[in-house]
């Protein structure tokens, strides 16, 4: 990674669209649901599962939400007609979480209730920590309603190993994860092996449980480490997998379902894909060097 990949990162909010779109074609499967499907049908030819994410939150009306709920379930329909291999995630404030929970708690349990005729499971995305304690409480809401639903934990809130025990002990899905959002030191470890550390810790605690956890990263070191605890705490293939958002690390990706770990990619899709991708590449300023490229003509 070069300091001018770095420099046109932080640049990339003023980026035109139609440039960002160009490179970011990699990391969103399209704008229509047809445009998962097809995504997901390949990712499943190479041995991969998926779970899908309509693209879209903190939503300013609640048609807002209805209209992406509409989306979700369009797609959960095309699940067993087109027989893949995939769920869905989803994030609550997409769902009108921040506008009306109760309305945002009975949307979400009407497509939970879709999901699990069609898919079998929902997937509760977790987002920055005004939403942490809603989030889970409606979680558990819906679980106490017998719907297959999980969640996400981050590995670098401080509250981390506090949720791990509580969701362990109460046999709850989690995909776990480094965390993305900006959070301030009261709340957030800051350090990179710090973050490291706490993953690795709570890593074991999860596997160590009885639900299945979704170890989800793109750091290598990390891998190497949850590979050596899925050995050694002898965790079944049907109690975990690796997951990784769809256009990133793909050798590594393949190199996992090469040595017969299962596998699941992050497929967003819609018509909100500028904000997701402009985030995917600040996160990873060496893909957003090409952005630079192709302003240019020469990527």
């Amino acid at each position: 990674m070069s300091i001018l990949d770095s420099l046109i990162a932080s640049t990339l909010p003023i980026t035109p669209r139609f440039v960002v779109g160009r490179v970011a074609r990699r990391y969103i499967a399209g704008e229509t649901v047809d445009a998962a499907v097809a995504t997901v049908r390949a990712l499943n030819a190479v041995g991969a599962e998926a779970t899908v994410d309509v693209l879209g939150e903190y939503i300013h009306a609640f048609e807002e939400a209805e209209a992406t709920a509409a989306e979700y379930g369009r797609f959960l329909d095309l699940i067993p007609r087109e027989r893949l291999r995939c769920n869905v995630s989803i994030k609550l404030t997409a769902f009108g979480l921040a506008l009306d929970r109760d309305r945002c708690l009975a949307l979400v349990r009407s497509l939970a209730q879709k999901a699990s005729e069609k898919a079998g499971f929902l997937r509760i995305d977790m987002e920055n920590t005004p939403y942490t304690d809603l989030t889970l409480g409606i979680v558990r809401i819906l679980r106490s309603e017998g719907l297959p639903v999980g969640v996400v934990l981050q590995a670098y809130l401080r509250r981390t190993r506090t949720d791990v025990a509580a969701l362990v002990a109460e046999g709850v899905p989690v995909r776990f994860c480094k965390g993305i959002y900006r959070e301030s030191p009261a709340v957030a470890f800051q350090d990179r092996e710090e973050v490291r550390e706490s993953y690795r810790t709570n890593l074991r605690s999860l596997l160590a449980g009885r639900a299945k956890i979704g170890i989800a990263t793109h750091d290598e070191v990390l891998i190497a480490d949850a590979e050596i605890a899925v050995r050694e705490l002898s965790v079944p293939k049907d109690r975990y997998e690796f997951q990784m958002l769809l256009g990133v690390r793909e050798k590594l990706r393949d190199d996992l379902l090469g040595k017969g770990h299962p596998v699941r990619i992050y497929v967003p899709f819609g018509r909100a894909w500028y904000g997701y991708s402009v985030r995917r590449l600040r996160e990873n300023p060496a893909i957003a060097g090409h952005v630079f490229r192709a302003m240019l003509g020469l990527g």
